[in-house]
């Protein structure tokens, strides 16, 4: 095969050259891009450690030197901890999202789901119990991770939120969270980025969550009158959900919420060996009160932990994955997710685990995913 131009790269290596190289210059034993290829290919390939990065690294050396001068060939298992040790994350991760602005489309009425994630083998010394939480930004249509930030467990992604919005371009997007991170600075960063939110509502925002119950409790005393509704029905491996979305303007909702406009109700029932369970939600939104479309919205949250979280635990083992330093874990971590969106966006009908398989063994493959997971659509 003919040797790979080196423009073909050109969107990865603009992305990687914003990341700052903390090492002293007399010390560059590898150029910095040549270490963040080459250890994205090793992500790309299954490599879970610096060992294995290094030498898979040393086994595509000659795909490499297509696209990189390697002069003092790859780069050991002790530079790929040191480096990935000393870079700053927030670097890598502007690397991140600016790779996914070359790739990706309009967000207008597409959910961008927020969701954190625990890596429960990343942890920053060893006898830490403490495991790496990430907060993840997910455009769950077309399987991008739009950012993500290291946040001090659950509760710091209250606070994190605002800011990661900041960094965002998420104009016309339907923003989805948790229960947890339903407050008032969410709503107003989320519409201040010219976005919709739905968000959960539980009992740990009680007045909310009160009113909300309330207006429902007599919106049924009245037969649901001044409600819509949209029914529908799941079914497979022996069990049944069936759901029931009813929705209503708020026309005098609390102007502290921003742009709060209607409430959603969802009871679902799920069907089980014949047995029947039945649990309520609510969800307030900027949208206007359509069952259809809001019950879409809420349904599609969960494809970042279906398509992102899971496949992160499952294909990548993310939980078993112990790199002590707890830079090296973060920046770890935005390689395999980089990793992933790669993966997904190559048309090559075979799972994750078998995508992963055929980076490793085929040197076509690996270039193919090079080349098509960093060129624009």
């Amino acid at each position: 095969m003919e040797s790979l131009p080196p423009e073909a790269l050109l969107p990865a290596i603009e992305a990687f050259r914003s990341v700052r190289d903390p090492r002293v210059e007399r010390r560059k034993l590898h150029p910095l891009m040549n270490v963040l290829v080459m250890a994205l290919s090793g992500a790309l390939a299954g490599a879970t450690g610096w060992d294995e990065m290094a030498i898979f690294a040393k086994s595509r050396l000659k795909l490499f030197a297509e696209f990189l001068s390697v002069p003092n060939g790859s780069p050991s298992a002790d530079t790929f901890r040191r480096v990935f040790e000393m870079i700053d994350a927030r670097d890598l991760e502007a690397a991140l999202r600016q790779w996914v602005a070359s790739v990706s489309k309009s967000f207008e009425g597409e959910v961008v789901a927020i969701d954190g994630k625990s890596l429960r083998g990343a942890i920053e010394a060893a006898g830490s119990t403490t495991p790496l939480h990430m907060l993840h930004v997910y455009a769950t249509r077309q399987g991008l991770l739009l950012g993500q930030q290291r946040v001090d467990g659950a509760p710091g992604e209250i606070a994190a939120i605002p800011e990661i919005l900041k960094r965002m371009h998420i104009k016309g997007a339907i923003v989805t969270t948790d229960a947890n991170n339903c407050t008032q600075a969410i709503t107003a960063a989320i519409r201040k980025g010219d976005a919709d939110y739905v968000l959960a509502l539980k009992g740990n925002r009680r007045s909310l969550h009160g009113d909300v119950e309330e207006l429902f409790t007599q919106a049924e005393q009245r037969g649901f009158r001044g409600t819509r509704v949209h029914r529908s029905t799941d079914k497979g491996h022996g069990r049944e959900e069936q759901r029931v979305v009813r929705t209503m303007a708020w026309l005098d909702a609390p102007a502290k919420w921003t742009d709060l406009k209607s409430i959603v109700m969802i009871d679902r029932t799920r069907i089980i060996a014949g047995e029947s369970t039945t649990e309520r939600s609510y969800y307030i939104t900027s949208m206007a009160p359509d069952p259809t479309a809001l019950g879409q919205a809420i349904r599609d949250h969960w494809r970042i932990e279906n398509n992102l979280h899971w496949v992160l635990d499952v294909a990548f083992d993310e939980d078993s994955r112990k790199i002590r330093n707890q830079t090296s874990a973060e920046n770890f971590a935005v390689l395999a997710r980089l990793a992933l969106m790669m993966l997904k966006r190559s048309p090559t009908k075979l799972s994750i685990n078998l995508k992963r398989a055929s980076a490793r063994w085929s040197e076509d493959y690996l270039r193919e995913l090079l080349v098509g997971g960093i060129s624009s659509n």
